[in-house]
């Protein structure tokens, strides 16, 4: 969901601003970015294995994603969690446990909920016992006997928790007051209900891993407090303006509950639609005696719509749709877009392009510069109160 890249990476970013009536001052910020899949990590920090696994299991077995597991599924059956460890056993339940998770994340299903993040991005960690784990059908109540499956599936758990989560948190997450979410709404609207329930769970869960409040000198100097939270709706630039409101309120729908407990904690949370590169432009087209509020850009090379496959050099107008204005029909998988029902799997209707990102424009000053979509807007909110 955030800014997805191979490895956190950090940026000590110089703001040079000068008040009315006063001299230059300088604002200096230290900026983290890390993958939203470790986000998702956070609420294993609180979890048993044994708490894992049945919610993994419990979350395989619905919708969409029990096809997705079935693989999965059919070695699983095959495993006693009383039985001696065995690492062969252990491998492949992992091989087949990360193939579900990576068909999951797919933009045909777009699921959001896919904890172990580093399962599915495991850069220096790749075949490290720590990411060599999978749920098991273990008895409710019981203790992993020594030496068992299980226990060894429980080792590796608490070692993944121990080497990965806990100094994600500890260095880089603890350190925190303000954070961004990028999410991307419009690949789980395109793949229906079910991945629209999935990524509001998913947020609410991140949410809750948040340490929120009012921050002041002292918790600024003990214990940091996340005292603002954008949540930022991805893509904006593949919808008309139009429908922008819209993007916003689908995105505030899957957050209110968890945002609530926040502002009630002295959090200020938004939501907010916006492209940081802008890749389109707006136009109206005439389609027989309508006018089509519609979108112009170069869709990505390989793209296909309408049975034309683009060539990644060729500029295109297209008409993105209208987003619904009843969310409880969206959300119930009741509304049409484009005239086809939302539905989720291999039956959904993707029609959202990818565009290149466009040629470099300049400003007034004749400085190289990209277009954007509220990203002022994101700005000031998150460190607007810093400059005044």
């Amino acid at each position: 969901m955030a800014a997805m890249t191979s490895s956190i990476s950090e940026l000590r970013l110089v703001i040079d601003y000068q008040r009315e009536n006063a001299a230059t001052r300088t604002l200096t910020l230290d900026i983290v970015d890390y993958p939203g899949e470790w986000l998702l990590d956070l609420p294993l920090l609180d979890k048993t294995y044994e708490q894992w696994s049945a919610e993994s299991l419990m979350l395989s077995r619905q919708g969409p994603r029990a096809k997705l597991a079935a693989g999965w599924h059919a070695q699983l059956a095959t495993l006693d969690p009383l039985a001696h460890e065995d690492e062969q056993a252990t491998l492949k339940a992992a091989r087949l446990f990360t193939d579900y998770l990576r068909t999951c994340r797919d933009e045909r299903f777009a699921m959001s909920l896919l904890p172990p993040g580093r399962f599915l991005m495991p850069g220096n960690l790749a075949g490290s016992p720590a990411l060599t784990f999978a749920p098991l059908d273990v008895p409710n109540g019981a203790e992993a006997p020594e030496h068992s499956l299980w226990a060894m599936m429980q080792r590796r758990f608490e070692a993944y928790k121990d080497v990965v989560v806990r100094p994600f948190f500890r260095d880089h997450f603890a350190r925190l007051d303000r954070q961004i979410v990028l999410v991307d709404a419009l690949a789980a609207f395109n793949a229906g209900p079910e991945a629209l329930h999935d990524l509001e769970s998913a947020l609410g869960g991140i949410l809750d891993c948040f340490r929120t409040g009012r921050a002041t000198w002292l918790s600024s100097l003990v214990r940091p407090r996340i005292d603002r939270i954008l949540f930022a709706a991805t893509k904006a630039d593949h919808l008309h303006h139009l429908s922008h409101d819209r993007l916003e309120a689908i995105l505030r729908r899957m957050v209110e509950r968890a945002a609530h407990r926040a502002e009630m904690a002295g959090a200020a949370v938004d939501v907010v639609a916006l492209a940081a590169v802008r890749a389109t432009r707006e136009a109206q087209v005439q389609r027989g005696r309508e006018t089509l509020p519609s979108i112009i850009g170069i869709p990505a090379a390989g793209e296909t719509a309408n049975g034309d496959t683009f060539d990644g050099k060729m500029e295109v107008a297209t008409f993105p749709g209208d987003l619904p204005a009843n969310l409880d029909e969206l959300f119930a998988g009741q509304h049409s877009f484009h005239g086809l029902s939302t539905k989720a799997g291999h039956d959904a209707d993707f029609r959202f392009l990818k565009f290149r990102p466009p040629f470099l424009e300049k400003d007034d000053a004749g400085t190289p510069a990209l277009p954007h979509i509220r990203l002022d807007r994101a700005l000031q909110f998150l460190i607007g109160d810093r400059l005044t």
